[in-house]
Parts: structure tokens; sequence; C-alpha cells
């Protein structure tokens, strides 16, 4: 397929200025009661951070957690051993934006991965080609954690995720590379596909192995996103492939990396250092939606069927991945792109890229009927679920789905991937962009950057 079209440039231009007029007005308001006990998972904290709180993980067994803080360009620990009373205990300036952070298997490293050359807007642009930046982070003691070295990557990191092979760290990075658009020498505000300004360079996987005893041993291995590959999938720009999350299948040497503005997911065998498959997410079945910001929640129209005037109406737009506990399926959290895109909810999908189940608009009702449907958002994208995880807790596998405009955690028991069952919405704070599981210690932790906070969330053990 060719580069998008101007239509759809007109219509990403139109929703970024929606977005900046309606960005404080249109998160859903907490005021309905929730009832915390009937699925076993109950609030138990929430702590305000210094700046704010995008993506986190569990260090050290669980007992603390660290997460990037764009706000100060730092990457913050956590102290979580009294779930009640989290606490800040470390912050460690970054050399720009941390945009992503991955923690070891054994819970004693980090790799976070930095945004070191931001251009900005109405300003002369900064070379495409400066690299960013991977912190190598010591948390053997995350009271005292440091940062022991700095490696260059690729020019805009957005994501990473960490596993091991043998004495060394394995991550794999989505090299975003977000358009650079630049008309008359200076940036614009846009980050549009298929602008024919853009001067950024192709996104592309990059996957590192470190030792972090020698820092100074290490190998960075780029693997292109060919339009062919794209081409072949079925994806939506080919050209411009902008991979956007990163997730590890349990026991497995593989990786899944969501393409947002694509609709697809690619998977990568990390030990070979290949792609090994791709796959588009296509449209959603009709669900009852609420499709009009009217200031009236009202879930009476059909979606996508009732916005088939609108470009790629129904679109998933993958954000957030990550597999189920086994690693045999994946899940997508559907964020959506454009106005009147998205699945408004979450999707699992076999490894082949057969599509296995999605949550139908369930989420979005049961968010109306608790008070917690962003009804300003009802025609753009509606809930937004951006972020997403899974976990087994007990003899039960759970999925957890944040809602960034709802500001709350849909949990659902998907012990059967193909028939899950809904379990529990909880509040969160506002504009949760990452949950992370911790079953050893029967916690959930979802950090919200726009109230700046990480909300814990305290499994029972006889539910």
């Amino acid at each position: 397929m060719p580069r998008i079209s101007v239509q759809l440039l007109a219509v990403f231009v139109a929703l970024a200025l929606t977005t900046l007029q309606l960005y404080d007005k249109t998160y859903a308001s907490h005021a309905a009661t929730v009832d915390e006990s009937s699925g076993g998972f109950k609030t138990i904290s929430e702590f305000s951070v210094d700046g704010n709180a995008e993506i986190m993980q569990a260090a050290a067994g669980g007992m603390y957690l660290v997460h990037t803080n764009s706000e100060r360009n730092s990457i913050d620990v956590v102290d979580l051993t009294d779930p009640a009373s989290a606490k800040k205990v470390v912050s460690l300036d970054m050399p720009g934006e941390p945009t992503s952070i991955g923690v070891s298997p054994d819970g004693k490293w980090a790799l976070a991965v930095v945004y070191a050359s931001k251009s900005k807007a109405k300003k002369k642009p900064l070379d495409p080609r400066l690299p960013g930046v991977l912190a190598l982070i010591d948390l053997r003691d995350p009271a005292n954690a440091a940062v022991t070295s700095l490696i260059g990557i690729g020019h805009h990191p957005d994501s990473i995720a960490v596993t091991s092979s043998g004495d060394e760290l394995v991550g794999i990075i989505a090299i975003e590379n977000e358009p650079l658009i630049v008309v008359d020498g200076k940036v614009v505000d846009d980050d549009a596909p298929g602008n024919p300004n853009d001067i950024s360079e192709k996104g592309s996987i990059q996957i590192v192995s470190i030792n972090p005893n020698k820092p100074n041993h290490y190998s960075l291995t780029t693997l292109p996103l060919e339009s062919a590959l794209l081409r072949t999938a079925k994806m939506l720009n080919i050209d411009d492939p902008q991979p956007e999350y990163v997730a590890i299948a349990h026991d497995k040497h593989l990786a899944a990396v969501s393409l947002q503005e694509n609709n697809g997911i690619v998977l990568v065998d990390y030990l070979a250092a290949e792609i090994i498959g791709a796959f588009n997410l296509g449209v959603v079945a009709p669900r009852p939606a609420d499709l009009v910001s009217n200031g009236e929640v009202a879930l009476v129209q059909s979606y996508p069927t009732d916005a088939s005037a609108e470009l790629l109406a129904g679109t998933r737009f993958p954000d957030a991945i990550n597999f189920t506990p086994d690693g045999q399926f994946i899940l997508s959290a559907d964020e959506g792109e454009l106005p009147l895109t998205g699945g408004r909810g979450f999707s699992i999908w076999s490894l082949d890229g057969e599509f296995v189940w999605d949550d139908g608009g369930e989420i979005e009702r049961r968010a109306s009927e608790l008070g917690l449907y962003p009804e300003g958002r009802s025609d753009v994208r509606g809930i937004e679920v951006e972020g997403i995880t899974s976990a087994r807790f007990g003899a039960r596998d759970y999925a957890f789905a944040v809602s960034e405009r709802g500001s709350f955690v849909a949990i659902y028991d998907i012990t059967q991937p193909r028939t899950p069952v809904f379990v529990q919405i909880l509040p969160t704070g506002k504009g949760p962009e990452s949950v992370v599981a911790i079953p050893q210690r029967n916690l959930v932790a979802v950090a919200a950057e726009k109230s700046g906070s990480i909300t814990i969330i305290g499994h029972s053990d006889n539910k």
C-alpha cells in the first residue's frame, strides 16, 4: 500500500488540535462508588510522585518499583516494602527524556532507554541520526541504585523489554523514530506519518546484549522493518513502521513488537536476531458505543458501523501488548490513533496472528454503569485502553487493561484465553499509562501520568 494519504494527514492534524483543546476535560469523573470486594482485587493505596509516572516495572522480588519520570528526566525507584505507604528512595538523572524501562528476570538490573535529542516545535530540527541512550542501572541495592553505563542506540527509542541469556542481559528496543516534519527550516508540531516533509529516519528494532558486570562488553544489532515485510502483512503505512511497544514471552526466545500506526504486530526471535512473523490486527466487529460527545452517556450507536464515513473507523491501532502467562497468546491494548478508531477495549491473538477474542464493548458498558466512562471522548477513541499486562495469581490467569481516558483498570480472568470472563473494574490515578503485576506479592501497580501517581492494588488469595 502507498504512504498514508493527504486526507489521513489532515485527520491527524485535526485530531492534534482537538486533543490540545480537550485534554483536561475528557477524563471520566470518579464520583461513582465502585464495589471493590466482588472480584478479589482491592485498592490499597495511591502514591503521589514528584513529576509523573509513565512506564513502570517491579524489581527486587517486587519489593521495589522503578518508573520513568519524563517531567524530571529521571528514573525513579520506589520502595514498596509496605504497599500502604510506598515512598521514593532514589531519583536517577537521565541525559534526556526516559521513554521506557525494563528489569532483568532476577530483578537486580534495569535497562532504561532515553530520547536524548528531541526536536522542539518552531525550532530548527536536530539531526535525526543523533543517537538515543541506553542506561544500565544497578538495582542490587535498590535504595542505592546507580547508573553504571551509558550506551548509544537508535535516535528515538520508545520501548524496551529485558530478559537474560547466560551472564548477559538482553534488551529488545523499539526505535520508533516518529515523523520529524520540517517546513521552512522549522519543526512543525505534527507527527502524522506519510508527510512528504518528514526528515526522520525509518524506525527499527534493536537488540542489545550486555554483561552488567563488564558493561563495555556489549553487542548491538539492528533489525530493519522492511517495506516488503509490512506490505505482505497488509499493514497501513509500509514506509514508516514506527514500532511502539515491546513484550517478551515467558520461557521462549520470542518478543512481540507493536507497530501502532501500522495497526500491526511483529514477532522477533531475539536470540537468532531475526524477524519471524508479522500480522495486521484488522477492524473490530460491531459493538454498542457512544459516538457523540454531547454531555450524555448513551451507548446506543453501533461502532464502527455508524462511523463508516470516518477514515479507518474501528481500526485497532494497538499500543501496549503483552503475552499470556504461558506465552501462547498475545494481548493487545487497542487504543486507536485517529478519531473513531481503536477497539475501545483489548484483544487476544494467537502467535500466528489468528484473532481469538476481544471484549466486544463490554469494558465501555461496565465503565458507563460505574460512572467511569469518559463521555468527552465518545467521538475520539472512547476509553482508550493504553496499557496491558497479564499474570497468574494462584491458579488463575488474569489480564489487566488500563483505560487512559476512563482512569481505571479492567480485570479479566483469562485462564481460558478463548473465553475470558470479566472480573471487575477499579479506579486508578488520572491518565494511567502502564500496569505491572507482582503475583509473588499479590499486588498490581498502575502508573498514571496525568495525576502523577501510582495506584497499588492487592489480591486476596481466597478469590
